[in-house]
């Protein structure tokens, strides 16, 4: 099974991310989705795979799913392992809704296709939406361990998102199938949640929600950029480790490189606060802005006067001391001292406050007239 199983023609995935790409660009969110932090780094199968395990290491780290069954009332149902684009817009929508309600149960039928309508995805019944209720029945069967840690000091952890999943019996084309009604996230993933909660625009999420692996490539760039402090080069080989599970090739390195670079542009197109640059051998990781300001996540939840509070103050616009001025005017003929100043104020919104500011006006000075005498 291909991981991109809308069956849309690829103009029309492009214009979708060009026009989110615009609105993205002009406006805030109106209502916010999230990711865990956990599922921006390890990923779900994009593929379906054979079996009824999944296992996947990178590091010290590992994941292990096994599929499960789910009882109808008369007798245990097997579901297939969760794969492909809609687990993990599943996982989306079970995740906001938590985080939106502060509430671990969340009433799925409603709020599901409320949220599929949000994304511009199918909700009539057509086959978007029962790949949407299959793969959310497959995530609240499924047996989920993370294990971390080298041989040293191993570690097991039980991680599975869902604890208790209420269904009611359907019948569609004659045949009785179980319907999502209610599901209750567990205590530790709830709280986990509350805590690493990855916010993203759902309009990024609608555009690319054709393909799982450029949602994966957006979860982790929305996690990842904002905690760098510094550039990061990750090879080609790295991301393959990471996430090229199905890649088997003679050389799978290359052979993944043909599929994710594609998704990260996609993913760029749609996080345009994102610096990434193409190098030899991987991609350079800069830090950059979320892809939703902390200030929009805080409106969404009638908290922007909390965030606005903890967000740094713009400093202080100061005036030049007249000596200063005339100081640069005599280093610096025929260039204007203010324009300067324009730039070196707006240069110090991402700084800490000099203790001198004249001083500091006229280091910067120094390399800024450059190419301008």
């Amino acid at each position: 099974m291909s991981e991109d199983d809308d069956g849309r023609k690829l103009p029309a995935i492009q214009n979708r991310l060009i026009g989110a790409a615009v609105e993205i660009d002009q406006d805030d969110p109106l209502e916010i989705v999230y990711q865990h932090s956990l599922f921006c780094q390890v990923v779900l199968p994009r593929s379906r795979p054979e079996g009824r395990v999944f296992e996947r290491a990178y590091r010290n780290s590992s994941i292990s799913l096994e599929a499960g069954k789910l009882w109808d009332g008369t007798r245990w149902i097997e579901q297939p392992l969760p794969a492909g684009p809609k687990p993990r817009l599943a996982l989306c929508h079970l995740n906001s809704e938590a985080v939106k309600t502060r509430c671990p149960v969340v009433e799925v039928d409603r709020s599901a296709r409320k949220f599929m309508e949000r994304l511009g995805l199918n909700t009539d019944g057509g086959s978007t939406y029962n790949l949407f209720k299959r793969e959310m029945k497959a995530l609240a069967a499924c047996r989920m361990t993370l294990g971390f840690g080298g041989k040293e000091h191993p570690v097991t952890v039980d991680a599975k998102p869902i604890r208790r999943f209420e269904a009611w019996l359907a019948h569609e084309k004659g045949q009785p199938t179980l319907w999502p009604g209610v599901i209750e996230l567990s205590r530790e993933y709830f709280d986990s949640l509350l805590e690493h909660a990855v916010p993203l625009d759902p309009r990024a999420v609608s555009a690319l929600a054709h393909s799982a692996m450029a949602l994966d490539a957006y979860s982790f760039l929305a996690r990842r950029l904002y905690t760098l402090e510094k550039p990061v080069k990750v090879t080609w080989r790295q991301f393959h480790a990471q996430f090229g599970h199905e890649y088997n090739c003679n050389d799978p390195v290359k052979e993944f490189r043909k599929r994710f670079l594609p998704a990260v542009r996609a993913a760029l197109t749609v996080y345009p606060s994102a610096k990434v640059e193409e190098v030899t051998g991987g991609l350079l990781l800069k830090p950059s802005l979320p892809p939703v300001h902390p200030e929009s996540v805080a409106v969404s939840h009638g908290l922007a006067d909390q965030v606005r509070a903890r967000l740094p103050a713009p400093p202080p616009v100061k005036d030049l001391a007249p000596a200063t001025v005339e100081r640069f005017r005599k280093l610096y003929p025929r260039i204007d001292p203010h324009a300067c100043k324009g730039d070196f104020d707006g240069w110090l919104e991402a700084k800490e406050p000099p203790r001198d500011y004249d001083r500091a006006f006229l280091g910067f000075a120094r390399k800024w007239v450059k190419g301008k005498v």
